[in-house]
């Protein structure tokens, strides 16, 4: 008799509970974007190409997971651009690296003797074998987060010495893919034809 007692005022609780209960619409901020791939959607491909030509020397951000720069890069191969791929850890001082005559000395494993290699300026170099159709040279550093600002200043100003080259360095991650003129990110003052864009 106690259990049939009990069991209604359980089933009006439950049904009480039901009724009062407020129902709310949730607003979620998500876009088509986020369903597709925001990759795929996103239409600045124009804008990276204009940006490439009148900076020259750009620092990008790509997301952690990587693969968004293929995109950008197949762009520029497009364009007519050939590549130049080298990573900052192991570059040395970028001046004598990319410009100048430089040695390197190869491990010598404690039995031979100790030799010293020259080597030719790898953008000299690589601008000396591109064919005469192509439009330039993209030396695209990845890892540039580790170089210091005098050696960032250095490759934003290397188009300036080299006219058919342009530099893309890696400097850091972001959550989509980013870039701004590699002269902000070094400390350098902008020219008077950028400045008066802005």
């Amino acid at each position: 008799m106690n259990s049939q007692k009990q069991l209604p005022v359980q089933h009006i609780s439950r049904k009480a509970a039901r009724t009062s209960r407020k129902w709310s619409t949730i607003k979620c901020s998500r876009s088509i974007g986020d369903f597709i791939g925001g990759d795929l959607v996103k239409l600045d491909l124009g804008q990276w190409l204009s940006d490439v030509e009148e900076h020259k020397a750009l620092a990008i951000y790509p997301p952690h997971e990587g693969g968004y720069e293929g995109r950008y890069l197949n762009r520029l191969v497009h364009q007519g651009y050939h590549f130049l791929d080298l990573s900052a850890r192991g570059l040395g001082d970028p001046e004598t690296t990319l410009t100048k005559f430089h040695p390197v000395c190869p491990p010598h494993v404690g039995k031979q003797p100790i030799a010293r290699w020259y080597f030719p300026p790898e953008v000299d170099y690589r601008l000396s074998l591109l064919p005469p159709d192509a439009k330039g040279l993209v030396v695209w550093i990845i890892e540039a987060k580790v170089l210091s600002k005098a050696e960032l200043q250095f490759l934003a100003l290397l188009p300036s010495l080299r006219p058919r080259v342009r530099v893309i360095a890696e400097c850091g991650n972001w959550r989509k893919f980013m870039w701004t003129p590699l002269k902000e990110i070094a400390g350098l003052p902008a020219t008077q034809g950028q400045a008066a864009n802005k």
